[in-house]
């Protein structure tokens, strides 16, 4: 028996893990069942496909703003500088440039048989007015990563990285998206207006909703337009926000080290020939926020017998009345945009996410742990009440297909 495994089982054999962990907070449970049943299938039978989006996009046919969760403060600098940037953002300068790996690979169709599936964003936002995506070249300089070999070409002789980034704003199909987290439209549609008292939600004519928050950026390491070639290998993380870890280096969690884990495999990866992917999405805290997240450290670290496993989920469910508000059905839309059909390597735990992108048509051949050797000690409680409410905690014996 593996180390780990023993290990887990040491600390986290008073835990009972539930018949389904997905459901173990309760008050979802009905709802979560119900998209199980729903997949992510391709020709959506809604009639208002990813190009009605699009279209709705360029005419302005649209809830919510253009600006997500920066708009109030586009608001107020439009304000004084006498600019109307809703109007600014649709035109295009002499000096626009388009990435070639991300729009020599979003422009084949090969590329784009799944995207029928996308429920979260314009496909076409690259080029659109106004633009919803944009891609560019960069190089991270990650000193904790000392095991990569440089190669001149993906590790650079200083140890920089080179990557390709693409941020992606969100243009919700609100028709698609209801199934998605298990709703329907009307009861979608009457959840956002109660938080955004937008009245443009509730006019059944207005399909597109562009949320107040924010987006996601994919970190490509190799060319992108491999991702074309079917036998091309492929690595992925798909991560969500934590700014105390993966920014400050917080030890509370391990998000920044298996963000490091993940970075160092997709590396790897491109140096063999292949992809590999890290999506960030803009989730903090569980799509719960700071707020919420500290008052519940708080209520850990202070409880009487101090921080344990066992006592993990209660607080949050205590504090923020559910465990999770992330939605992990609306996270495969960047995999599908991309074209992707099979992963080799998941840098990933969370049977949540695995279950969604298998549900998105996404064979993933394997999943791997967080090493070992990036886990502090004070972070152990955060994976042993995961693994015990049904993460993955071992290594994949040869396949899992969707």
């Amino acid at each position: 028996m593996p180390s780990a495994v023993r290990r887990v089982k040491q600390l986290c054999g008073h835990l009972r893990p539930c018949a389904h962990p997905e459901d173990a907070c309760e008050c979802c449970a009905s709802r979560r069942q119900q998209l199980k049943a729903i997949a992510c299938k391709n020709d959506p039978a809604t009639g208002y496909s990813w190009r009605d989006v699009h279209d709705d996009l360029e005419k302005g046919i649209y809830a919510g703003n253009y600006g997500w969760d920066h708009a109030a403060y586009w608001g107020i600098a439009e304000a004084k500088a006498g600019v109307d940037l809703k109007e600014w953002y649709k035109t295009r300068t002499e000096a626009e440039f388009y990435l070639p790996e991300f729009k020599g690979l979003i422009d084949d169709p090969q590329t784009q048989r799944d995207w029928d599936r996308i429920s979260t964003f314009d496909p076409m936002g690259m080029t659109a007015h106004p633009p919803t995506i944009a891609a560019c070249k960069a190089k991270l300089d990650i000193p904790e990563l000392t095991g990569l070999k440089p190669d001149g070409v993906i590790v650079l002789p200083d140890m920089q990285i080179v990557t390709s980034k693409c941020a992606i704003s969100y243009a919700w199909n609100l028709p698609l998206l209801a199934p998605r987290v298990g709703l329907s439209e009307e009861e979608l549609r009457q959840a956002l207006y109660k938080y955004s008292h937008d009245d443009r939600l509730l006019d059944p004519k207005v399909k597109t909703y562009l949320p107040a928050v924010g987006g996601l950026t994919i970190y490509t390491f190799g060319d992108a337009r491999k991702l074309k070639d079917e036998k091309t290998e492929v690595t992925v993380r798909v991560h969500d926000e934590c700014i105390g870890s993966d920014v400050f280096g917080s030890d509370i969690c391990s998000c920044r080290p298996y963000l490091l884990f993940a970075i160092e495999e997709a590396v790897k990866c491109a140096q063999r020939g292949g992809v590999g992917i890290v999506i960030y999405y803009r989730k903090e805290g569980r799509s719960l926020g700071e707020v919420i997240k500290f008052r519940v450290y708080n209520a850990r670290v202070n409880q009487d017998g101090g921080d344990r496993p066992e006592m993990y989920f209660h607080h949050t469910e205590a504090i923020a009345g559910i465990r999770d508000a992330r939605f992990q059905t609306m996270m495969p839309d960047a995999l599908n945009w991309m074209g992707i059909r099979r992963i080799d390597l998941l840098c990933s735990m969370s049977n949540e996410k695995y279950e969604a992108i298998t549900g998105a048509g996404i064979k993933v051949m394997k999943r791997v742990d967080l090493p070992d050797d990036f886990i502090k000690d004070s972070m152990r409680v955060e994976l042993d009440a995961k693994i015990a409410s049904g993460y993955h905690s071992d290594k994949v014996e040869g396949s899992a297909s969707a």
